[in-house]
């Protein structure tokens, strides 16, 4: 999956990134088609124009698949979904949304969104082509053909019905629209989706040991289809489960705090070695939770740091971590910091510590939310990730 990409612009106020590893598929595109393929489709070519035509091609590639994503992006705003920002990255791109679609219409219409936009892409290129005059230089010519092909390649690829592409996305919303449970739909589009993941891996894998190179990245694109479709599918359950479901109720009790002038040494022996917890809500003189500390931090510093530093000055205090009693978790469970740090501080209207929240809190209900699901010894199954789970 894409990770930390580096900002680069903004675009109807939607923030557009490029991950590192961008520049690398970009430097392997122009290296393929600058070494074999504009050679062999232009007879006498020089060495700097093909390269030069390489990479003028993996620039158009990108800006095909930039529009792609900012058609998915536009509609998914329209109906009411945020979009964070869109990623490009190594095999492709990616719009991060903070929520999903409300219904399996509004699905629908964000699934299509992308591939609509590829294929007035690759209809303007054939338009181009087709109304380029005979003495069109061939380096222009095979350009154009190529971008025609490769939007072509990438609207077919698109509507695969491998979730989460776009045609698994489609699929989703049809299955979403029977049966009414899109956690269900997610889950059997995700099954699906990853049987094409493995169907590519096992055909590039047969490529490649045949000695066809290109291969290797059908395997990558079936690895990358496989390992996105289970987290989609694990995101529908921890949707289904914690939506609705308040910190308050999940909270482990009771909280001890440690005071932000405290040194760190102070913090150890008189609160992780005396309460022997792995972690503490950091409060200022007035009481009100002003970040966390784990034990993992205290350990990172020398004895004398220890001595030296106080507790506030190494204490995480992204506002992410601290909460109120009525956050629904599933929305806390989206925050990168807490998936950084693993927990949270719950406080009152006040400010106040009143519990903390953490990832093993969280995987708790998992396993009693799977337990409950799992087939009863007469084969009936119970509601499970079908509607909200009572927490208790």
């Amino acid at each position: 999956m894409p990770g930390r990409s580096i900002r680069i612009a903004r675009i109807a106020g939607i923030p557009v990134g490029v991950s590192p590893l961008w520049l690398v598929i970009v430097a392997l595109i122009t290296w393929s088609l600058g070494a074999s393929y504009f050679p062999e489709e232009i007879h006498g070519i020089e060495p700097v124009v093909a390269y030069a035509l390489g990479l003028a091609s993996a620039i158009l590639l990108f800006a095909s698949i930039l529009a792609h994503e900012f058609g998915h992006a536009l509609v998914a705003r329209r109906h009411g979904i945020e979009v964070e920002e869109i990623d490009l990255w190594l095999l492709g791109g990616v719009s991060r949304m903070r929520n999903e679609a409300h219904d399996p219409a509004d699905e629908l219409r964000y699934a299509l969104a992308g591939p609509a936009v590829t294929a007035v892409v690759a209809g303007a290129f054939a338009v181009v082509a087709l109304v380029l005059p005979g003495g069109t230089p061939a380096t222009i010519r095979v350009l154009v053909e190529y971008q025609l092909l490769i939007n072509c390649l990438l609207f077919a690829f698109n509507l695969m019905p491998a979730f989460p592409l776009d045609g698994g996305r489609v699929l989703r919303s049809l299955l979403w629209r029977r049966s009414h449970d899109m956690a269900s739909a997610t889950e059997r589009a995700a099954r699906i989706g990853r049987g094409f993941g493995y169907v590519l891996i096992a055909f590039g894998g047969l490529e490649f040991f045949s000695g066809y190179p290109e291969g290797l990245w059908l395997a990558v694109i079936g690895f990358f289809i496989v390992a996105a479709a289970g987290a989609q599918a694990m995101g529908a359950q921890i949707n289904a489960v914690f939506s609705g479901v308040r910190a308050a109720e999940l909270m482990s009790t009771p909280v001890v705090s440690v005071p932000a002038r405290a040194t760190v040494a102070q913090a150890v022996s008189e609160f992780f070695i005396a309460h022997r917890y792995t972690s503490f809500p950091v409060v200022d003189v007035a009481g009100r939770a002003v970040g966390l500390i784990s034990i993992g931090q205290a350990q990172s510093l020398t004895a004398e740091q220890r001595e030296r530093e106080r507790v506030f000055e190494l204490a995480e205090r992204d506002p992410e971590l601290i909460v109120g009693e009525d956050e629904d978790v599933s929305h806390l469970l989206e925050q990168p910091a807490f998936a950084r740090v693993g927990r949270a501080v719950v406080v009152d209207g006040t400010g106040r510590p009143v519990g903390l929240l953490s990832i093993t809190d969280v995987q708790r209900v998992l396993r009693a939310s799977a337990l409950a699901d799992r087939p009863s010894d007469g084969g009936a199954r119970s509601g499970g990730a079908r509607g909200r789970t009572a927490i208790g």
